[in-house]
């Protein structure tokens, strides 16, 4: 009779212990996938460095239009770019890579600024498509 009474309560512990183990495990699930959704994907060099290229045009129309708002969103593109490829950059070419590093900078904090510096965010573009040929070249 005793083994009766006790085997309810042994058993509403047992499912509730199983059903806080799943749980547990898809919320680790649901972490997982969001860091590697949030994890930027790596690419080739010469690729990452024509999607900068080409960001740099459409920045430099967008300075001759004096459009703000573009203008960032071109900087944080050229940055979430740059992270895809920028440790393969360094390994091969730690000298090349400070010399993205500078103007990149350079546009990060001018494209974040009010007014506009068409002037430097200009030239900083110019020296960055410039040193990304020869990012392109890097073997």
């Amino acid at each position: 009779m005793k083994s009766r009474k006790l085997l309810v309560p042994i058993l509403v512990v047992a499912a509730l212990s199983l059903t806080a183990c799943g749980a547990n495990n898809e919320k680790t699930a649901e972490e997982t996938k969001k860091t590697e959704q949030s994890s930027p994907k790596s690419v080739s060099i010469s690729d990452g460095a024509k999607d900068m290229k080409q960001t740099i045009a459409d920045l430099n129309a967008q300075l001759k239009a004096k459009d703000a708002t573009k203008v960032k969103e071109s900087g944080a593109k050229l940055e979430e770019s740059w992270q895809t490829f920028e440790d393969e950059v360094k390994a091969k070419n730690p000298e090349l890579y400070g010399k993205v590093e500078t103007p990149l900078s350079t546009i990060e904090a001018g494209a974040t600024s009010s007014p506009l510096d068409t002037q430097t965010l200009t030239k900083a573009a110019k020296e960055l498509d410039g040193v990304l040929s020869d990012v392109q070249n890097i073997k």
